[in-house]
């Protein structure tokens, strides 16, 4: 069955020491995201809160990679796809790292209470998709088979410390 996936938390255009500045430009300098251990408090007690309801079929917090390698793993994880819509900057959305986020799949038919207890909260959620199919799909951006996505994440490191054959 379907869960719908929530983003909690705030994006910012936060890319500085980033994973993807590192991988993508070599960079490693400029401001990180900026810690708000008071927003960290409420995204912590809102989701031992909807653990404890029983709102929650799975949580992954939003850090090295942003929310794209978070939608990854938990495709590769749970073994299921899901379809994102995202704002007006997917980029943004995708490879920010900003602070105090998480991405969730909120249990069918639980989704109001789930918003609720996140404005209770006080923590922003926003509906981005829900969970299903065999690919991750990011709406007008890319999809990706699972059966892809779990080959190329399994031979990497191996691929890394292949031994060199001389010819």
């Amino acid at each position: 069955v379907p869960a719908d996936l929530m983003l909690l938390g705030r994006t910012e255009p936060e890319f500085g020491g980033s994973a993807w500045a590192h991988v993508r430009h070599g960079h490693l300098g400029g401001r990180p995201p900026a810690p708000d251990l008071d927003a960290e408090r409420r995204l912590a007690a809102l989701l031992a809160a909807a653990v404890a309801d029983g709102l929650l079929s799975a949580a992954h917090d939003l850090s090295d990679g942003g929310l794209a390698v978070a939608l990854a793993e938990s495709c590769l994880r749970g073994g299921t796809g899901c379809t994102v819509r995202l704002p007006e900057d997917p980029f943004t959305a995708l490879f920010s790292e900003s602070a105090a986020r998480a991405v969730v799949a909120v249990r069918p038919g639980r989704e109001t209470a789930f918003g609720q207890l996140a404005q209770a909260h006080g923590v922003p959620a926003a509906a981005i998709g829900s969970t299903g199919g065999d690919s991750l799909t990011v709406d007008g951006c890319f999809a990706i088979p699972l059966a892809e996505l779990a080959a190329v994440h399994t031979r990497t490191l191996p691929a890394l410390f292949a031994p060199v054959v001389p010819s």
